[in-house]
Order: structure tokens, then sequence, then C-alpha cells
């Protein structure tokens, strides 16, 4: 089923006549490769959808981008609605829209602001996403695997950031976020955004990125000393903890029943407060997490969906992104490159991520 098509199976049922669609990343969703950008650090598009129950669609812009959106960026076909740069936008909208009832995924225009549940509506993946995710989650993990097993110290954080960037352009993905911290920093903050510092004896490389509107998430460690023991024993508890939180997923779980058992986790492996110095993830898809999942939060886990769940004890973290199937939990991130460890728990089993010794010569 195509997106628009999940949309106007949504709208079908729903009290709205229609529904526009500004935000970059739903843009991306429901025309499954339109980018709506000139600036590409916010969050709203220079363009908006109007979508009906119809299934009409007409694309609204101004007079610096309606016949480029309309003529380049339009793989809905849509109608384009020029609206003077001078004039306001809203007026236009709510001139067009009248008397009926549209809602939106920002509240432009006076419109109800839907964008939770169009949340909802994108995280089923289809298989032309899934084939997608599976093509964008082995190019960003060859990019930080990579940079990471050819750092050496002297390097700094930002030289080996810089290096992630450029790979992620090379290859058209979109580096949102790029944290690399060494030594000590890796142990005092959970986001060391990258610094002048130069590399001593252990780097952490993450990575968000983005192609197609579809997110990945990862963290690589690496040390050019011998891990310290203290070290090690917190990697294999944060693997521990991972490895059963990929096996603890199950279609109609509620967030707050497994959050509960994440809790468990982290206390049995002696470290019960830990949970509270990070988020620790949730699903993904056209949102780096469509939502961080907490004590609170409401809804059911889903299969077909992608999750990037990343638990972390000081030091050491562990994070990649997966998708949960029929037949259990299929890891997007995983190439045969990194040294990885196979982590049994009561709940199963799963490859993790190792920490990557490399013997400074």
């Amino acid at each position: 089923m195509k997106n628009l098509d999940k949309l106007l199976s949504w709208l079908q049922t729903s009290e709205y006549d229609g529904v526009i669609l500004g935000r970059r990343d739903n843009f991306k969703w429901i025309t499954e490769e339109n980018a709506n950008a000139v600036v590409t650090n916010t969050e709203v598009g220079v363009a908006h959808l109007l979508i009906e129950k119809d299934g009409s669609v007409t694309v609204a812009a101004d007079s610096s981008d309606c016949p480029r959106m309309e003529t380049e960026q339009n793989a809905l076909r849509a109608k384009g609605m020029l609206i003077p740069w001078y004039e306001s936008f809203e007026a236009h909208l709510k001139d067009y829209i009248g008397d009926r009832t549209f809602a939106s995924d920002t509240g432009i225009a006076g419109t109800d602001n839907v964008q939770s549940e169009l949340i909802n509506v994108r995280m089923q993946l289809s298989e032309k996403e899934l084939k997608r995710y599976r093509k964008i989650g082995q190019e960003c993990a060859g990019i930080v695997e990579g940079v990471a097993m050819n750092a050496r110290p002297g390097q700094t954080e930002q030289e080996i950031a810089d290096k992630i960037r450029t790979g992620c352009i090379a290859k058209g993905i979109s580096p949102d976020c790029v944290l690399v911290g060494s030594d000590e920093r890796i142990l005092n903050y959970r986001h060391p955004v990258p610094t002048s510092k130069k590399i001593e004896k252990s780097l952490m490389v993450v990575l968000g990125g983005e192609k197609y509107g579809l997110n990945i998430s990862m963290t690589r460690m690496v040390y050019f000393v011998p891990v310290p023991e203290e070290i090690k024993g917190r990697m294999q508890k944060t693997q521990k903890i991972f490895a059963a939180m990929q096996n603890l997923m199950k279609d109609g779980m509620s967030y707050q029943a497994y959050f509960r058992k994440a809790q468990e986790l982290y206390a049995k492996e002696g470290c019960s407060k830990e949970w509270k110095m990070h988020h620790q993830g949730g699903p993904t898809g056209y949102g780096c997490r469509e939502f961080t999942v907490t004590p609170e939060t409401k809804g059911v886990i889903k299969k077909n969906q992608a999750y990037a769940w990343n638990p972390t004890i000081a030091g050491t973290k562990c994070e990649d992104t997966t998708f949960l199937a029929d037949n259990g939990v299929e890891i997007f991130t995983r190439t045969k490159v990194w040294p990885c460890s196979m982590i049994e728990t009561k709940y199963g089993s799963c490859s993790v991520a190792d920490i990557l010794y490399i013997k400074n010569e």
C-alpha cells in the first residue's frame, strides 16, 4: 500500500475533509521521495500539501517555490497553488478550506494538529521502505565503522566527525546527529558533541543519519589501549540489557510494560539508576525517534516497525536500528566487519556490537 493510500484510509475514518502536511518529515513520507526544503534546519518546509478525502492533492507554496515544487518535487502529481510571498500564507489556506474541516501536522490556519495520529499511521513500514531501510542501515554502518576502525590517537574529535559527515554526504545521507567523544568525555557526557580535543585512549562515535526520510541511529566504541576491566564489565552489562530489550519486544506489548522490564534489567545488573541518565530510545522511522519511550508512554509495540533502543551505563552504550518482524528482530546496522558478541538472555539471544580494540603501534 502506498503511503498516500494509508493517509486516505485514515482520512476516511476521521471527521476531517482533508489534511495539510507541511512538515518536512511528513512530506518525504507521503511522497516517498520528494524533499520539502530550501533551508534544511527547519521542521516545516516551504510547501504544504493539501490532501482531501476524495484523493485530490494540492501543493501550496509561495511564488519563490511553487513552480519548482510543482515541476520537480511532485511525485503525487499535485495541482499547484501559488501564493504571493508578500501575502498571508495562512489567509490563503483559510480561504481554500472555507467552511470545511481540515486537520494538519502543525496547526496552521487554525486547523487541528493531528501530528501524533499521523505518526501512528506512518510507522508501519511498507516493503519498499523496508528495502530502503536495509540499504541505508548498511550504508550508515559502513561509514561509521570504517571511520572508527581507521581512527588513531592524535586525531581530533572534530576530524572524526568531519569524516563521518563527508562519508554520509557522499552517499546522499543527511548526517543530522554526529557525536564524537574521547577519553574522559565519554565518561562525563552522554551526548559528547565533537570538540577540538585530541583522541588519546578511547573513542565513541554516534550517528543519526537520514535518507529517503528514514532515520538510522547507531553507536560504536573503540579503545586504543586494552579495555579497562571496569569499562569491560560495564559494557557487558550494557550488552545484556540491549540484547534483552531486543528480545522483549512483542507485538501488542504496551510501552509501559516494556519500560518496566527495561528498568528491571538495569536493576538486575546492579545499576538501577543508570536509565535515568539518558533516554532509552523508542520507535524510529521518519523521525530520529518517532517518540521517546518513557515510563508513562501510552500505546503498544507493533511489528513491521523500526526501533532504535540505546541502553547506556556510564562510559558505555549500545545502539543499533532494528526492525520487529514476524520471526523476530532484524538489525539494519549489523555488518560482518565489526566485532560482535552473541549475548544470551532469558528472553532470547542477540548479536551485539563489542568495543573494538585497536593496538596503538
